[in-house]
């Protein structure tokens, strides 16, 4: 876990791999041991209002990039949707009355952006790399290093790495906004997106 100073804050940023049971535990171990004033997490906030009216049934993959993803971690533990880590963020947070934030790009910023650094000529290509995608062999020994190399794969374009990007860039502006309001922050971030979060708030 990584701490960063923003001003007079203290930002804690968790790695995690969505889909993985044993995040839950290591979100609940990390909020026991930063006692943060706020929580962040990498999803946007309609995605955070939508876990707050989950009803405890695991949900589908919803397109290939999904059942990949899955399929790969199922060499260490079944994954489950929504991810434990996010889930167990809310309900912790919600039980002590810790403020939570989504800081990822809410729907209306994501599609705009989606637009914006997508160019019609990927979007015309994207089923044949799904097709690339379903037929390739990970090579990982660990659930962090699976889902790295998967996100690469699945954004190895110029137009998808700059939409990453952008949300890197977002979360890491959200995250010091937050920062000037509270003096201890934890930020669960997925661990493919991390690298980038921090690099943005350093820059």
């Amino acid at each position: 876990m990584d701490e960063v100073r923003l001003g007079d804050a203290s930002l804690f940023l968790l790695p995690v791999v969505r889909g993985l049971s044993r995040d839950a535990r290591a979100t609940r171990e990390a909020i026991a041991s930063t006692k943060p004033a706020a929580i962040a997490v990498s999803i946007s906030p309609e995605e955070l209002a939508a876990l707050r009216s989950y009803d405890g049934n695991p949900v589908a993959p919803e397109n290939v990039e999904e059942e990949v993803y899955v399929a790969g971690l199922s060499a260490w533990e079944e994954a489950i949707k929504p991810p434990p880590c996010f889930t167990e963020a809310v309900r912790v947070a919600d039980a002590r009355k810790i403020v939570i934030d989504g800081v990822d790009l809410d729907e209306e910023a994501y599609t705009d952006a989606y637009v914006e650094c997508v160019s019609t000529m990927e979007l015309l290509l994207q089923g044949r790399m799904e097709t690339r995608l379903a037929k390739k062999k990970f090579r990982a020994n660990t659930p962090e290093e699976f889902v790295l190399k998967w996100d690469a794969e699945v954004n190895r374009t110029a137009g998808f790495a700059r939409l990453q990007r952008q949300r890197e860039e977002h979360m890491a502006s959200r995250l010091r906004e937050i920062a000037g309001k509270a003096p201890r922050v934890l930020a669960v971030i997925e661990v493919e997106r991390v690298k980038g979060v921090l690099a943005a708030l350093r820059g």
